[in-house]
């Protein structure tokens, strides 16, 4: 009688070798191909680093000069001669005599540019160079009436406002009981310039030592 654990199985069958090898080859083939794709993005991150160091920096260069623009302080080259102007400006504007506004229109200027003036404003001309425009100065003397009472030169602020046929731009020079210095800063309002920083300081420094003798 023969041993049913000897006997083979009719339906077992020898594995598939070629199948076997089709799967190694198409493994063998993405492997290469992954291999040839990786060499190729390598090859043009070499070839176009140049060209991308280059964009890099002018996108750089691009925010610089738009962080420069769009930067509401000053930088002041002449800092002694600024804190001079203003000292003398604020001292005088401090101390000037109460005009009210002359019409509807004024009113509302003042109420918009000359915060806290007490209607103490002062409006000069001056000449950036294609003719002369009106300028009104005033200090924020309702914050500087704390500090007078107890014999404090703090809470010093010049608002200056300069209007041209084009637009109104307006600058702060305010005094930093910390540094001592004034320091001098576009308002929000007038973030978006088209004007550099060159262009703030000489002219208000000179527009400031124009107001003890300028504003009445």
């Amino acid at each position: 009688m023969t041993d049913p654990s000897t006997q083979q199985n009719p339906e077992s069958k020898a594995p598939d070798r070629s199948e076997m090898w089709k799967a190694l080859k198409w493994t063998a083939i993405l492997l290469v191909f992954l291999l040839i794709a990786f060499g190729a993005f390598k090859a043009w991150q070499i070839a176009t680093a140049p060209a991308r160091v280059v964009g890099n920096a002018t996108e750089s260069v691009k925010s610089g000069a738009t962080s420069i623009l769009t930067r509401l302080e000053v930088p002041l080259q002449n800092q002694r001669r600024f804190d001079k102007a203003a000292d003398a400006a604020f001292a005088h504007l401090n101390e000037m005599a109460e005009t009210p506004p002359s019409s509807v229109k004024e009113r509302g200027f003042r109420i918009a540019n000359m915060r806290g003036a007490r209607n103490r404003v002062c409006e000069l001309s001056y000449d950036f160079g294609n003719g002369a425009v009106p300028v009104f100065l005033s200090a924020d003397n309702a914050a500087h009436e704390a500090a007078k009472a107890v014999a404090s030169n703090a809470d010093r602020l010049i608002r200056i406002v300069v209007v041209s046929p084009e637009q109104t731009l307006g600058l702060n020079a305010e005094y930093l009981e910390d540094s001592k210095q004034w320091r001098l800063s576009w308002r929000p309002a007038s973030v978006k310039k088209l004007y550099p920083d060159s262009w703030g300081e000489k002219p208000m420094t000179q527009i400031l030592q124009a107001a003890p003798k300028g504003c009445g």
